[in-house]
């Protein structure tokens, strides 16, 4: 029996693409889950974390908000109260934008950069663990995968 009719309680299902929609769900879901688990240890949730890869990427410089929702992996309706508890814990400031003094611009701090550099180790740690276990040609098969199902829906 497979772990997903075992966790949804469900054998059969309408076609294969039916289940495989469901694995690659039930699957992310429990990915993201592990993940966000090492960002809660340093009290920060995942969606936050990937904001603050962002602005490191970016850095010293910065982003305005839609722009930092442009790039998060997973699109949050709620980016400018991300971006709020961020800045009131140090890890982002806030600057006005010399091209457009309504325009805010993000930017992470140093204690953001080191909060960053302490999950990233956790973070690296599960990566190099998930590819240990699944193997490197799996994990080059399983992105090419994911690529052609962007691609093609």
């Amino acid at each position: 029996m497979s772990v997903l009719s075992e966790r949804i309680k469900q054998y059969q299902f309408g076609n294969a693409g039916h289940e495989a929609i469901l694995n690659i769900m039930l699957t992310s879901s429990h990915i993201r889950e592990r993940l966000n688990s090492i960002c809660l240890e340093h009290s920060i949730s995942l969606q936050q974390f990937n904001i603050l890869r962002i602005l490191k990427g970016i850095h010293p410089e910065g982003f305005p908000r839609c722009e930092i929702s442009e790039r998060m992996v997973e699109r949050a309706p709620d980016t400018t109260r991300l971006i709020d508890r961020l800045v009131k814990s140090g890890y982002v400031r806030r600057e006005k934008s010399s091209a457009d003094m309504r325009q805010s611009i993000a930017k992470i701090t140093k204690n953001g950069i080191n909060l960053l550099a302490a999950i990233n180790e956790r973070i690296d740690q599960f990566t190099d663990n998930f590819e240990s276990q699944m193997g490197t040609a799996n994990c080059k098969h399983i992105s090419e995968f994911c690529d052609n199902i962007l691609k093609k829906t």
